[in-house]
Order: structure tokens, then C-alpha cells, then sequence
């Protein structure tokens, strides 16, 4: 049940985020295409979007010959995009270091173009460590289809499922068709266990990360009495439809609504949970400083962020060496001496220290964090907390 979906591979994005320009002539670009225009609404927002891109490309401080020429080459890009597969043109490129890289991801990105010492990668990251995949299962008494939805991207895994000897009989009362129905009445449990089984099969083996169901109602106890205890802990709602008519739309549309309302109930809830255990100096650290210390002392589970607008953006400093993260800048690291590099929001340079750990990322959609820099992270512990001290926080 494996996904064709376009990812960066961990080599890329650590290459990607070590790259350093002293010139400051690296460009970041992230465009969304709209979708393929079918009226003159729909074209107007195309135009419009172009429109945009090259305004920001127009406003780029890169003034060498080799500088343009790539900006010209990226909105070559959003130019000849017809909607893209409804994937993301994200490029970054350096002229002068003759370095183009060039992907179409899916995700929403909006509209970004920045031009500095580093790649932006905020928005890169936050999407390819968000990605979750749900298993959509649409099944009744006869058959069954299995879909893979992405990053709002979604695609069929399954054929129907053939079934030998259908009975579609009736119970009349007669002896005979109480021995029909019955044995139709196996046939469909075992072909609810067959579906359960595979649905395991394929967890266990990381296919997906979370299942929706798709039937009609009067369907659902026979399906759900099926299900694996470890499948009931990651399910995450169901629809009804008919699942020998639903279109693939239809099914996406009903899906993505509940991953949405899934997020977004995951996302208030772990920032309730962090902005109040940072209130009361348990596991929670809220601003720029705090998260700061608290990576600096491998305390952090999970960062999390608000972007924030450019005349808002605080800065950081990270030594190119040792990882060590200041909130000033500095030529040189306070612990080992190397050269810092210094950031102007304060986000790439956190990212970065906690790039190839073991912490998760996350970009808030639905909530903001109550310091002004938008930056929280949940801990994993306090180095000055005793145990006792840390569960009961």
C-alpha cells in the first residue's frame, strides 16, 4: 500500500539547510498553483497570482546579472504551471554558487519569496514533519476500496474485492433460506475480519497513521466489531456515503473534513497544554528565550510555532559548529569560538538546532501563542524538576 508522494530526503533538507551565502543571494521560493482555471473567475485568479510573484521578484535586493536571471527562471516556473497536480512549486537557488533546486510537493504553502544568507525552510519542514497519512476504508456487505489521503492528496490503493457464491436471498421463513441467509451472514462477517486483518497488516508494516471509515450506517457495528483494538486507537471518525457509488472527490471532501477537525482539536489542545504547564513552571516553555534554554538542555519534545509577520520577526544566532543558539548577535560562539550565524527570524535558526533530533515540529493553523516571537515548545522534562515534581506538573 505504498504512497508515490514527492518527499525531501533528510540528505536534501540537511544539505539544504547548511548552505551559507556571505553574499546574502540565496533565494526561497513557495507558490501554490491555483487550480487549472475553467471559467474567467478562475483564470483572474491565476493572473493575479503570477501578478504577485513577479511584484515580489521585482523587489529582490540580488542585483548581479546571475541573480536575475534566476529570478527571471523562477517565474518562468509559475508561469508555465496549469495547476501542477495541485502541488507546490518550492525552489531554492543560489547564482552564484550555481545551485538550483527545484520541487513539486504537496501541501499548502502560501505565497512566499525571500532573498538572504539562508534558505527559508520553515514552511518546508513544518509540512514534511506534519504529514500524516490516513487510510480511507469505504466498505459495506460485498465489497471494500482502500484510499491513501496526504497532504490533501488522495489515491486508490485497492480494487473492489471480489466475492465468490454472492447469495442474494431472501429470508422467506422457509428452511432453506434461513440456511442462505445464515450462510450469507458469515460470509459477510468473514468479509469484515478479511478487511480488519488487512487493515492490521498494513499498520503494522507503517503504511498509514491513521483510518477513516466510509459506509452507510446501518454497516457501521459490523464493521467496527471487527476492528483490531490497536486499529480502534488510531481511528479517526467515519463518513457516510455509499461506497460502490462515491466519487473520489465526494470521498476526499468527507475525509479531509475530519483530518481538519482532528488537527485542529490536536492543536488546541497542545497549546493549552504547554501556554498553562509554562504558566506553572511544569513541562511548558513559552517565547523565544525559554525555547531557547530549553533545547539548549535537550528538554523539548515538541516546538511549535505562529508564523509571524516580517516587521514582527525577532532574530537568532546559531554557531555553525556546536548548534549553540543566541538571541543576540555574535560573531563568534560563546562555547566553542566558531563563527555564528545570525538569522533574522528566529524560526530558521531554531529548526535548524533541532534538525536530525529527536524533537517534533510543529506550525500552529488554528491557535497563537501569547508572546509577541509566536515560539512554545512542550518539554519532555525540566533538568530542574525532580521526577515526583515533573509527573505531577
Amino acid at each position: 500500500m505504498a504512497t508515490e508522494i514527492t518527499k525531501i530526503t533528510a540528505d536534501e533538507l540537511k544539505q539544504l539547510a547548511q548552505f551559507w551565502s556571505n553574499q546574502g543571494d540565496a533565494l526561497s521560493l513557495y507558490f501554490k498553483a491555483p487550480e487549472p482555471p475553467t471559467d474567467l473567475a478562475h483564470r483572474e485568479d491565476l493572473i493575479h497570482a503570477k501578478h504577485k510573484v513577479k511584484e515580489a521578484l521585482g523587489k529582490l535586493r540580488g542585483n548581479s546579472p546571475a541573480d536575475r536571471a534566476d529570478a527571471e527562471r523562477m517565474l518562468e516556473r509559475v508561469v508555465e504551471m496549469k495547476g501542477n497536480g495541485r502541488r507546490a512549486k518550492v525552489i531554492f537557488a543560489c547564482a552564484r554558487e550555481k545551485l538550483w533546486r527545484e520541487f513539486d510537493l504537496p501541501g499548502d504553502f502560501a505565497l512566499r519569496l525571500d532573498v538572504g544568507s539562508s534558505f527559508t525552510l520553515a514552511p518546508l519542514i513544518a509540512q514534511q514533519q506534519g504529514r500524516r497519512r490516513y487510510c480511507i476504508v469505504l466498505a459495506d456487505r460485498n465489497r471494500a476500496r482502500l484510499l491513501l489521503l496526504e497532504s490533501r492528496e488522495i489515491s486508490e490503493h485497492s480494487q473492489v474485492l471480489d466475492e465468490d457464491d454472492r447469495e442474494k436471498t431472501r429470508n422467506t421463513g422457509t428452511g432453506k433460506s434461513v440456511h442462505l441467509e445464515r450462510k450469507k451472514e458469515e460470509k459477510v462477517r468473514r468479509h469484515f475480519t478479511f478487511l480488519a486483518d488487512h487493515l492490521l497488516h498494513f499498520y503494522e508494516h507503517g503504511d498509514y497513521d491513521y483510518l477513516i471509515v466510509g459506509c452507510r450506517d446501518e454497516t457501521w457495528p459490523d464493521i467496527e466489531a471487527e476492528l483490531h483494538p490497536r486499529i480502534r486507537r488510531i481511528f479517526a471518525g467515519r463518513f457516510a456515503t455509499d461506497p460502490g457509488c462515491a466519487a473520489c472527490e465526494e470521498i476526499q471532501e468527507k475525509a479531509q473534513a475530519i483530518v481538519d477537525a482532528k488537527d485542529r482539536e490536536e492543536e488546541e489542545q497542545l497549546v493549552d497544554r504547554t501556554v498553562g504547564a509554562a504558566a506553572a513552571n511544569g513541562l511548558g516553555a513559552v517565547g523565544l528565550t525559554a525555547v531557547m534554554d530549553a533545547l539548549e538542555k535537550g528538554e523539548v519534545r515538541t516546538m511549535l510555532w505562529t508564523p509571524q509577520p516580517q516587521a514582527e520577526r525577532r532574530g537568532a544566532s546559531l554557531c555553525e559548529n556546536c548548534g549553540h543558539l543566541e538571541p543576540e548577535g555574535l560573531e563568534a560562539c560563546t562555547l566553542c569560538g566558531a563563527r555564528m550565524r545570525r538569522f533574522p527570524d528566529a524560526q530558521e535558526a531554531l529548526l535548524r538546532h533541532v534538525l536530525g533530533r529527536s524533537i517534533e515540529v510543529r506550525q500552529l493553523h488554528y491557535t497563537t501563542l501569547p508572546q509577541s516571537d509566536g515560539i512554545a515548545a512542550w518539554l519532555r522534562f525540566r533538568a530542574e524538576m525532580n521526577t515526583g515534581q515533573a509527573l505531577a506538573s
